[in-house]
């Protein structure tokens, strides 16, 4: 884990707020305005992915302006998990391979890598640790729904990779300190209660939910929202129960892999009707296990620095 004056200072400054972490947590609008923007050229690139007269080449130009994000862009499509057929060397070619939803879970993927790399010193999580649950929870989910028929993908996949956005809103609330949580962490019966409850009393609200008001924020649609705000207790959901049970099931996969366990650990409990829901079997989930764990190695691949 990194030196945490040293993160807390650089969360500081990437956040926009110029100076230490207040000793107060900031309220919850405070905390999403704290939040990085997407980039300018993420947001342009998404109105034009919802605009069904966009024109490719138009959409290449905008991420074009970007060199670093164009780079990893291509450097993702061109990646073991698209299986393209040959080498793409240019962002037109790229987009026409993939089609517009395909490259809007892409650009996500590109652009959120930005602020989730900061982590999250409040639950333990380090520089990549938050950063590699989010790409083992997306895949994963977007593994679930080619096999559930659950689509469009795209938008399953970007669900899975936004879910825990809520856990960096939470830490700006208390200013990036361990421990914070006020109450026991057991129940009246001596059991572990699930850390979404801890949140909860501690704060009045739980990270799923904060995550749901930033998913809000960027004008994605209902139903990815609502995975985001039921990615632990998927019950409720009634936009798209199967896509809100995919991002739980491998969200619960995810943390029995070790990938992301921070100070909540393993104290969120696997919703059976969840696995009922999507008739989901034990030779799958040992499936899901191995594409989660590939997802992250071939993720650490493609965003590797490069050598200058």
């Amino acid at each position: 884990m990194p030196d945490s004056a040293a993160t807390h200072a650089e969360q500081d400054h990437v956040l926009g707020a110029g100076t230490p972490a207040p000793r107060r947590p900031p309220d919850l609008e405070t905390a999403l305005r704290r939040i990085p923007p997407l980039p300018f050229v993420t947001s342009r690139a998404l109105a034009m992915l919802r605009d069904p007269g966009a024109r490719r080449s138009e959409l290449a130009h905008v991420l074009s302006l970007d060199e670093g994000m164009t780079a990893l862009f291509l450097r993702m499509v061109n990646s073991a998990y698209y299986g393209l057929p040959r080498r793409i060397t240019s962002l037109d070619e790229a987009i026409g391979y993939l089609g517009f939803e395909n490259t809007k879970a892409v650009l996500f993927a590109v652009s959120v890598r930005r602020f989730y790399y900061l982590g999250a010193p409040a639950y333990l999580l380090d520089r990549d640790a938050l950063w590699r649950h989010s790409v083992a929870v997306a895949s994963g989910s977007a593994w679930i729904a080619q096999r559930r028929a659950i689509t469009p993908v795209s938008e399953v996949y970007v669900a899975g990779l936004l879910h825990d956005v809520g856990k960096l809103v939470l830490d700006i609330m208390v200013g990036h300190e361990v421990p914070w949580a006020t109450v026991e962490a057991n129940g009246a019966d001596g059991r572990a209660m699930p850390w979404t409850e801890i949140e909860r009393r501690t704060l009045g609200c739980d990270h799923a939910e904060l995550g749901a008001h930033a998913v809000q924020s960027w004008r994605l649609p209902q139903r990815i929202v609502e995975a985001v705000r039921v990615h632990h207790a998927p019950r409720p959901a009634v936009l798209d129960p199967h896509l809100a049970a995919a991002v739980h099931l491998a969200n619960a996969a995810s943390l029995m892999a070790g990938v992301g366990l921070g100070i909540d650990g393993l104290r969120y409990p696997l919703d059976e009707e969840a696995v009922r829901q999507l008739e989901w079997t034990e030779d799958e989930m040992a499936g899901l296990l191995e594409e989660i764990l590939r997802a992250v190695r071939d993720a650490e691949r493609i965003f590797a620095p490069r050598p200058r």
